[in-house]
């Protein structure tokens, strides 16, 4: 069985990066500010779109936009602070966001190399339990993007929960 959830992982990764790097899609990978955290007995896997504006320290020129080629300067970076900024937490153990990737979003209204959104996809190999909180405290500049709307699911028990997170609200509890 475990060689099988490793096989569905190994597809499901490499379906997403040929996605993520398909240069002739104009989609959206995931809305903007929004995300999904979908718990199985192997853990949670994330997809978060995050403002472009909450990476603004990794801006090499500093014209307050981020562009394909900076993020792909700093990308080992970028995922650092990723990790640190979102993840769950079981009292007091901390599970980390494993195997994260970045899927920049290019802007439809303004100049094609800048970027809007960064999709990150990743997983929490913990399982989902009693006490399970999600913690994200990377957030944009403006009004719109200092909001992420995440919905949460269990396969095994067919629970939902949709919840806001902001910077007076940067953890919530699941299914509770």
């Amino acid at each position: 069985m475990n060689r099988i959830n490793h096989l569905s992982t190994t597809v499901f990764f490499t379906w997403l990066l040929s996605l993520i790097f398909s240069t002739t899609s104009h989609a959206h990978l995931m809305a903007p500010h929004k995300g999904t955290l979908n718990f199985d007995n192997t853990g949670g896997y994330l997809v978060l779109s995050l403002p472009a504006s909450a990476f603004l320290e990794f801006d090499e020129n500093k014209d307050k936009q981020l562009t394909i080629n900076e993020i792909k300067r700093r990308q080992q970076e970028i995922i650092s602070l990723i990790t640190k900024s979102i993840y769950l937490t079981e009292e007091t153990k901390k599970t980390y966001l494993s195997g994260a990737l970045l899927a920049p979003q290019k802007s439809h209204t303004k100049e094609q190399n800048t970027v809007e959104q960064i999709v990150v996809i990743g997983k929490f190999l913990s399982p989902l339990s009693n006490n399970t909180t999600l913690n994200a405290s990377l957030f944009g500049d403006t009004e719109k993007s200092k909001e992420l709307i995440v919905t949460a699911s269990n396969k095994s028990s067919n629970l939902k929960h949709i919840f806001k997170l902001n910077e007076q609200q940067i953890s919530q509890r699941l299914f509770h």
